[in-house]
């Protein structure tokens, strides 16, 4: 009979469990306020478009870019795009290293300043 009782206990809390689950629970809804925001999609510019922002914005050269990039991370340098995330001009230096891994780094334009990696920037080549 004790084997019964807790057995028939065993299979009630796991019910319970199964009715209190995420499904039982009402969706919050979520004011535009609290939704939560992905950073804006940054927008790449073209050879002439690069050659024109960076003349008069007055940013860093491309070249300038990719050889700081190439110096900081030791690795060579493959390309250089400009693009705009909102207001801000960054550079995407992409980035062979010796062990054949490709690398995105980010450079502010405006500066020249690498800036501090994210894991979303690292590729593995053929990416």
């Amino acid at each position: 009979m004790a084997r019964r009782t807790t057995g028939s206990l065993i299979l009630a809390v796991f019910v319970c469990a199964l009715a209190w689950g995420p499904r039982a629970r009402p969706a919050l809804a979520l004011t535009p306020e609290a939704e939560p925001r992905s950073p804006p999609r940054p927008i790449c510019l073209n050879e002439a478009e690069t050659r024109e922002i960076v003349k008069t914005r007055h940013l860093v050269e491309p070249y300038t870019a990719l050889r700081t990039a190439a110096a900081i991370r030791k690795a060579e340098a493959i390309r250089a795009k400009l693009c705009h995330v909102g207001d801000d001009f960054v550079y995407e230096i992409t980035l062979l290293h010796r062990d054949g891994r490709l690398v995105r780094v980010l450079v502010d334009a405006a500066n020249g300043r690498l800036l501090p990696p994210r894991a979303a920037h690292e590729a593995a080549p053929g990416n």
